[in-house]
This record gives structure tokens, sequence and C-alpha cells, in this order.
């Protein structure tokens, strides 16, 4: 098994928005190669059109060549986290969404990245606890995801992804999550999971799914990628692998590791996904970035997995 650490440039976001400045931090100041770019730091649907967007991906692309970065995906931020998208109950913000992520494929395809993904949508409360329209917009979701499949396939990447997430109104169970992923075929890239480790808080849910190591035995097979965050059962926090978070915690490198040699991964890629408060002191933040680093590298080092 290899195991490649990369990580989420949402670390970056309101404080070193221009990609010469986060390749650089990626680069020098943590030592990683891998990176997942967040589009909280793309102008994607922003006013200045298309050609701007353009510029943003050869700006991206120009940095990660010169920093020797490779660019393995793109992922929705916080910014779309905070939309129904994919599964919102008004028809043109779902159709505004599906348009949304046909940008992020350009761009994806333009940066250099293999997939694409992230949050997909989310019900709302009335949409959800109406079975039958729950049921419609369930299917509804899926069918954009199969047009989405296949503009990623003749676009040129390899998987779309979508993320297990924290609240239940979202694919948040390992039945919603199988539901949603597909092998792909000649006219549609696969279907994968972005497995983020922390989200297992869901409220009502029990037993495996609440279980992070059981998400990776079971689902690992199925992921193009494992994010990392330091979290623990009560909620989504993304703290850093620090010492004291660490202790505060119930994300074990040796377990998640542990967990994906049970599962039968052979390669994968861990993608860090830390997210400081913005009031957090801009020093400490690279401190705690620095620290998760260290962490993930001398696990793998010492389990004999890193790639």
């Amino acid at each position: 098994m290899k195991l490649e650490l990369g990580i989420n440039t949402c670390f970056a976001v309101k404080r070193w928005p221009l990609p010469a400045d986060w390749a650089a931090i990626v680069h020098e100041r943590l030592g990683l190669r891998l990176v997942e770019h967040s589009f909280d730091l793309v102008s994607i649907g922003g006013s200045r059109g298309s050609t701007a967007l353009e510029q943003e991906a050869r700006e991206v692309s120009s940095a990660a060549q010169d920093f020797e970065l490779e660019v393995r995906s793109t992922f929705t931020g916080l910014a779309a986290y905070s939309s129904n998208l994919l599964l919102s109950p008004d028809e043109t913000v779902r159709s505004d969404a599906e348009s949304w992520f046909r940008a992020a494929i350009e761009f994806s395809v333009a940066v250099g990245a293999r997939a694409t993904g992230g949050h997909v949508g989310a019900f709302s409360v009335g949409e959800w606890q109406n079975a039958g329209l729950k049921a419609d917009r369930w299917t509804g979701l899926r069918t954009s995801l199969d047009r989405l499949s296949s503009n990623a396939r003749n676009r040129g990447l390899r998987a779309l992804m979508i993320e297990n997430l924290a609240a239940a109104r979202e694919p948040s169970t390992m039945a919603m999550v199988r539901e949603l992923l597909t092998d792909g075929d000649a006219n549609h890239v696969p279907i994968r999971l972005a497995l983020d480790v922390g989200h297992m808080c869901v409220p009502g849910t029990k037993g495996s799914d609440r279980d992070p190591y059981a998400w990776i035995r079971e689902l690992g097979p199925r992921a193009f990628e494992l994010q990392l965050q330091q979290s623990d059962e009560a909620g989504d926090h993304h703290w850093p692998f620090t010492a004291e978070a660490n202790r505060r915690g119930r994300i074990s490198a040796e377990r998640v590791i542990d967990a994906l040699g049970e599962s039968g991964v052979q390669e994968l890629p861990l993608m860090l996904e830390v997210i400081p408060a913005f009031e957090q002191e801009d020093g400490s933040v690279l401190d705690d970035l620095a620290a998760s680093v260290d962490y993930w590298l001398e696990a793998l080092g010492k389990a004999g997995v890193a790639a």
C-alpha cells in the first residue's frame, strides 16, 4: 500500500489567496507535492466571466509548475457548502448549480487536475420531510450527476467526487453515499468518494455510520481520496493534528493506516483539510499546518507506506 500526503488549499482562504503565495507555503514550508485546490479561492460564477476564470487557471498552473506541485483535484469550499446546490427546492437554483459544476470541470481540466467535486447538495427541511418530494429530488440529483459525469468524461477528467457530509439532509450515511457512487463507463467518468474522516457526527446516526474507521474499511476502495482533519464525535471541527488537538480528537494516523490496509486499498492520496479560524494568528496557522504534516509523515514512514 502506498499513501501520499497532500493538502487542501482551504487553509489559504482570506490569508494567501494568490496562487504563488499558497504554492510557496505548500512547497517550502510544508514540503508537500500534492494539492487539492479549494474553489473558495476561485471566481467561478463571478462577474468577470470566463476570461477571468481562464486567467486564474493559468496562474494556478504556473504557480504549481514553479513550485513543483501537482494539482491532483479541485474541491468545493465553504462558499458552495452554504448552498443547497443540486438538491435545492428551486429549479433555477438547481440549474445554476449544474452550470457551476460544469465551470468547475472546465477549470479543473485547465489546471491539470484529475477530478473535481465535493458537496453536491443539501435537502431543504420541507422537502426532506415530504417523502414524495424527497424521492423526486434524490432522483434528480442522480440524473444531474450522470450528466456531469458525462461532461467530465468529454472534458478529460478521470473522476467526479462526492463527499460524505455531516448533516442528515446531505449525503451522510453509507447507504446514501453508495447510491451515488458509480463505476463509470465509456461515456461517464466514475463517481468516487471524497472520504472525510471528520464527518461521522451526523445527528441521529449510530453504529458504523458514526465510526470513521468503519467508513474507511468499507468504502476506502471506492474513494478517490481521503480527507484528513482532527475531530471528535460532537462536530465537524477541521482541527489540525497538533499534540493538543490529538488529545481531544479521535482520529489516529495509525488507526487510519490500519483501516486502509484492511480495506484492500493499494494506493490513495491523503489530503489534509485543516480549516483554521479566521481570527487565528497567521503565524500559528502555519505552525499548526507544519505540525500536522510532521505527524502524518512520521506515521506513514513508520508504517512503511509513504509514497
